[in-house]
């Protein structure tokens, strides 16, 4: 099988719908431009190009399990379109336009965004996906998807995407991507110690994790310490980070570079920047690995979930539930176990 044509595959959302897209010409749309606005099930979207119609049949999706999601509390989708078709951009361009809608909404209300296209009804493809909002409102005012999450920094904030990749290098793609649409909302790239580390004394080191967490530990006990940590919060109030600057959209290499500007941790402070962001980067771990989300204060309830390449999502959560133990020492505890 060629290339082009290897199967890709998104979850996102929390039932599974499965939908497999017909393949497409792999060249990049041709005629980028800077307000191009569709509408989908109703929902306005801006999409960088011209779309072609698997990308408005991948969009029709999103935007359908996000609406079933709102209304059921939660919902599940896996998507799949073949590479070359603008898998990542159509995703995001949609997922974003429904949280942007979703956030000028009052807190109660129909899933319906608006009237269909009318020319929708005689070609679904090329206006909306084929799929066209309910004409008639709903009876029952239904909870949006913020409303089930407990935490009192979300509900303000309302839904959070998470979009989470199997490597870090994936996740740069992703970025690179997300630059190409209008909808540069606040955002985090969450990552390893190993991969922000601005401390020339630790960086490079093997064991950097315990190294950090000893540093922190001084640091509490009034010693030296990590100073780059106390500079933690000057990224994130950085000019370059905000709307109109440099790094406004970033990537893992961009944050480093910010975090070595200030002299500050870039590890901390993209948990800073997390803490009030609109659409987090992560590695699968960080949603996978309970450990990981609950020190990362990651919480999936209520949030907008997407597993990219999620293919490899088996192994991921199959390496979350295990661990790794030296026979000598499993033979140690089984027989101080029997002695008892």
């Amino acid at each position: 099988m060629k290339a082009n044509h290897r199967r890709q595959s998104t979850y996102t959302g929390e039932a599974m719908s499965s939908y497999r897209m017909p393949a497409s010409n792999s060249n990049a749309n041709p005629k980028p431009s800077k307000k191009n606005v569709i509408h989908i099930g109703g929902l306005p979207i801006e999409f960088p190009y011209q779309p072609y119609g698997s990308q408005l049949a991948y969009m029709g999706r999103v935007i359908a399990t996000l609406d079933r999601a709102q209304r059921d509390g939660h919902f599940h989708a896996l998507l799949e379109s073949p590479t070359g078709t603008g898998k990542s951009l159509s995703l995001l361009c949609s997922v974003l336009a429904w949280q942007k809608n979703h956030r000028s909404k009052p807190q109660y209300g129909n899933i319906s965004h608006s009237k269909p296209d009318p020319e929708a009804l005689v070609d679904p493809l090329g206006h909306g996906g084929g799929f066209v909002p309910e004409m008639e409102p709903s009876g029952n005012l239904m909870p949006t998807l913020s409303e089930s999450n407990n935490t009192k920094q979300n509900k303000t904030r309302g839904p959070i995407i998470y979009y989470a990749t199997r490597t870090h290098s994936q996740i740069s793609q992703v970025i690179s991507e997300f630059r190409k649409t209008n909808y540069h909302v606040p955002m985090a790239v969450l990552a390893s110690r190993k991969r922000y580390c601005t401390n020339a004394k630790v960086r490079g080191q093997d064991n950097i994790d315990e190294t950090c967490k000893l540093l922190l530990k001084e640091r509490g006990q009034k010693k030296v310490g990590c100073p780059e940590f106390g500079n933690a919060n000057k990224i994130r109030s950085h000019p370059s980070l905000k709307k109109g600057g440099c790094y406004e959209v970033h990537d893992i290499e961009d944050l480093l570079k910010v975090g070595e500007m200030v002299e500050g941790c870039s590890y901390f402070g993209a948990q800073a920047m997390a803490e009030v962001a609109e659409i987090v980067f992560c590695p699968y771990s960080y949603i996978i690995n309970p450990q990981i989300r609950k020190a990362m204060d990651i919480s999936v309830k209520g949030n907008i979930i997407i597993l990219d390449e999620a293919h490899n999502i088996e192994d991921i959560a199959r390496e979350a539930g295990s661990i790794d133990a030296e026979e000598g020492v499993l033979i140690h505890g089984i027989r101080k176990s029997l002695s008892k």
